[in-house]
């Protein structure tokens, strides 16, 4: 142990060294944990209120931490800390994703550069290959978390496939499903054709591409249609513009605007669709822009959303001629099927060309949809897949924030998040991929088998056997269960009876979702801690991932999960572009901790990442936190080196009998309460710039430089000198304690050297802030 003198305190703060060392410290302390700090506040005889509770978002369990995730842990943290620090038995519970799409998409890779097919590994081998992989991935993020400072309980910590985890969501999908909330249907979807599933639009972005727009005649059916149509456009059928020709096969109308005059005869007239030899009608449709191409639409109901909906309205044909991988299928020309997309675009260009019916091609840039991990342009196809009712749980969800029941931070978010409940969508639960919680759904025949009954209503099991080609091995009857049915009631043949399980996996939001509730469940907590405080992250996932919580807490618990969401900033790269590895402008966190300390990026988050802003990396402003972090310590080496060791039990004794009063004083306190007023109102910018205004420009500039002053002539072991030594231990002590939840390394390692001179007691993280 170091010699207790003050001279042989290090002259400069090392925060790589001191960091490491600090975060033992409180983690040995056991004081992470509520139950501990409990204990702690009814020794002490402080009051003790609420737990105060906040479930941390979990980083995906397939590499390292970005800024954007320290950023949170930053905020996270902060507010733990003071909540702890004013009497209150914090809970911070962690976690690690697994991250559906994500973890499939880089294992296979890492799969791939080992000489390993995903597809001969099979199902089973790749989950538990898959699941070790994100545990040994999760050790490196938890080793980050530390590092930031999180002060969460580790020994709560979830990976959400734990099996304590997936018995609560099983148990919300059983729930739902009873009550029809959660149901089978088939509607378009956001399909990546290399990664073989649904997307959800946060799994997408949008991307400028080139592509074309081509102008083909559909030629009307009736003569007079014809020659009138010849008479007005030059051609004898109505053209349309289109960027995607292949999907043309899938056409079942084309639509015009009621108001424009060049068409709004031939509503309810008929065209030929090219190549298809089929004819659609052309039908009136407010929603088309007259102005966009020829004002006319092609209709391709299973490949468009935008055309999904209009044949919801017009009671259209959906055909779908895109597949899974991307290939043309379905009822086409035998010469189409199995070509790419573009393969087949450029092949019915040259046909139409032939037949006189292709006019001209504009060659244009627009902004194509791909997937987020493989950057695959996604494919908008007709799919059988599990769906949520989302409105009724919105209704619910909208209450919660019009009674105050919870808040979002910024304002102008929260009015965003009541946009989003007031005009939502079902939810599509379902995707094509082998890791995740598997859908705890059987199929009494085949999955093939009951989607065909349901897309055949009236039609039997014999019927489909005639139809598709194949032996019903069952009714086509759901079973929601996790183990394999023994009977199914309804099926009475003589052939075997079958089952089929759900190969399908959640969408990993409707896990994540459960998140507030299951975690505290699973710690047999619930009743103590939920609903839990506050849930911060970035805006990018509000309606992904606060807004299912909300609608899928207050289902199960018929509470809010949280009373506030604060949503922080969004780091992006100093030009002020977002971070992407591809364009090569991310920033490692680590090398930041490594370059200015933790302390530094910490203030700087406080300062720049405010509610639901975009804040640029601006490392000046870091290193500017860094000579801040440094006074800091300096400061409190000075004050202590001045102490003589004369004069040590004589400062001990006055600072155990705490009689405090003055002008310093006064302010100190007054400053104290502002900083609370601050971090109550998850105001952090105002209570960093405080902290550091205060301490740098009131007690370095003017209170240790006037005491010097005053003591100059003083002979050591004066009362004067006892008096003023104090006072400056006192208000370094008070100043640490507010200043801790934001930069808690260095005013804890401050704090250490005041325990080991005899100055101060334990451990600052648990002093209460009074």
């Amino acid at each position: 142990m170091r010699d207790s003198k003050a001279e042989n305190m290090p002259k400069a703060f090392d925060s790589k060294s001191q960091e490491e060392k600090i975060y033992k410290l409180w983690e040995e302390s056991g004081y992470f944990k509520p139950e501990n700090v409990k204990k702690y506040l009814e020794e002490s005889n402080e009051e003790i209120k609420r737990p105060f509770v906040m479930t941390l978002p979990p980083p995906n369990a397939n590499g390292d931490l970005h800024m954007g995730h320290t950023c949170g842990y930053s905020f996270h943290d902060a507010m733990g800390r003071f909540n702890r620090m004013t009497g209150h038995p914090t809970l911070l519970i962690a976690g690690k994703d697994h991250a559906g799409i994500q973890t499939e998409t880089v294992f296979t890779k890492k799969l791939k550069a080992e000489g390993v097919d995903k597809w001969e590994l099979g199902r089973d081998e790749f989950s538990k290959r898959c699941y070790e992989f994100c545990l040994n991935a999760a050790d490196n993020a938890r080793n980050q978390e530390k590092r930031i400072g999180l002060s969460a309980d580790w020994e709560r910590e979830f990976f959400t496939l734990d099996p304590r985890l997936t018995a609560v969501v099983y148990e919300t999908f059983f729930m739902m499903y009873k009550d029809g909330l959660i149901y089978r249907d088939k509607r378009i979807i956001n399909q990546c054709p290399h990664c073989r599933t649904a997307l959800a639009d946060v799994d997408t972005y949008h991307k400028e591409m080139p592509g074309i727009f081509a102008y083909i005649v559909y030629p009307f059916v009736d003569d007079k249609d014809k020659k009138r149509a010849k008479e007005r456009f030059g051609v004898e059928g109505i053209t349309v513009a289109t960027t995607r020709p292949e999907t043309m096969l899938g056409d079942t109308a084309v639509a015009v605007n009621p108001k424009d005059d060049r068409y709004r005869e031939f509503i309810g007239h008929k065209v030929l669709l090219p190549i298809a030899d089929r004819e659609i009608p052309i039908i009136g449709e407010d929603t088309v822009d007259i102005e966009t191409g020829t004002g006319a639409l092609k209709v391709t109901p299973a490949h468009s959303p935008v055309d999904f909906e209009i044949a919801k309205r017009h009671n259209l044909l959906i055909v779908n001629v895109i597949n899974e991988e991307g290939k043309m299928s379905g009822d086409i020309p035998e010469r189409f099927k199995g070509m790419e997309t573009i393969e087949c675009s450029k092949a019915l260009v040259d046909e139409l060309d032939k037949l006189g019916l292709f006019l001209k091609i504009e060659r244009i840039k627009h902004e194509v949809a791909v997937c987020e991990r493989c950057d695959t342009p996604i494919q908008p196809i007709i799919s059988n897949q599990w769906y949520v009712n989302t409105k009724p749980l919105a209704e619910k969800a909208l209450d919660a924030l019009k009674n105050g029941d919870t808040t979002v931070i910024p304002e102008g978010q929260q009015k965003a998040l009541t946009f989003f409940f007031e005009n939502i969508q079902p939810w599509c639960i379902s995707r094509q991929l082998w890791w995740g919680h598997r859908i705890p759904i059987w199929y009494s025949g085949s999955k093939e088998l009951h989607d065909w009954m349901r897309d055949n209503p009236g039609k039997t099991t014999q019927d489909f056997e005639k139809e598709v080609g194949k032996e019903a091995h069952g009714s086509g009857k759901i079973f929601a269960s996790v183990e394999k049915p023994e009977v199914d009631p309804d099926w009475n043949n003589e052939k075997s009876l079958l089952f089929e399980e759900e190969t399908d996996v959640f969408d990993t939001w409707f896990s994540s979702g459960q998140w507030p509730f299951s975690t505290t469940t699973a710690i047999n907590g619930f009743d103590e801690y939920y609903p839990t405080d506050v849930m911060v992250h970035g805006r990018d996932i509000l309606f992904w991932w606060s807004a299912r919580m909300m609608m899928l807490g207050l289902y199960r618990t018929g509470k809010a999960p949280f009373h506030t969401i604060f949503l922080h900033g969004i780091i992006n790269a100093p030009d002020g572009s977002k971070m992407s590895k591809s364009r090569g402008n991310t920033v490692s966190p680590v090398e930041l901790f490594d370059k200015y300390g933790v302390d530094s990026l910490r203030l700087w988050y406080y300062s720049d990442a405010l509610p639901g802003a975009n804040a640029p990396l601006r490392e000046e402003k870091i290193k500017g936190n860094r000579n801040f972090v440094n006074k800091i310590w300096n400061a409190s080496r000075f004050v202590m080196m001045n102490i003589d060791d004369s004069e040590m039990e004589g400062v001990k004794k006055k600072l155990e009998e705490g009689h405090f009063e003055g002008g310093r004083v006064k302010m100190t306190k007054e400053h104290i309460k502002k900083v609370i007023n601050y971090l109550t109102k998850h105001q952090y910018n105002l209570g960093a710039e405080e902290i550091r205004e205060f301490f740098w420009h009131e007690y370095c500039d003017k209170w240790i430089e006037e005491v010097k002053n005053e003591i100059k002539e003083e002979e050591v072991g004066t009362e004067k000198r006892l008096n003023l030594l104090t006072e400056l231990v006192y208000l370094l002590k008070e100043n640490l304690k507010a200043m801790h939840p934001f930069i808690p390394y260095i005013t804890e390692s401050v704090w250490q050297e005041l325990v080991l001179m005899g100055l101060a007691e334990g451990i600052l993280m648990i002093e209460q802030i009074v």
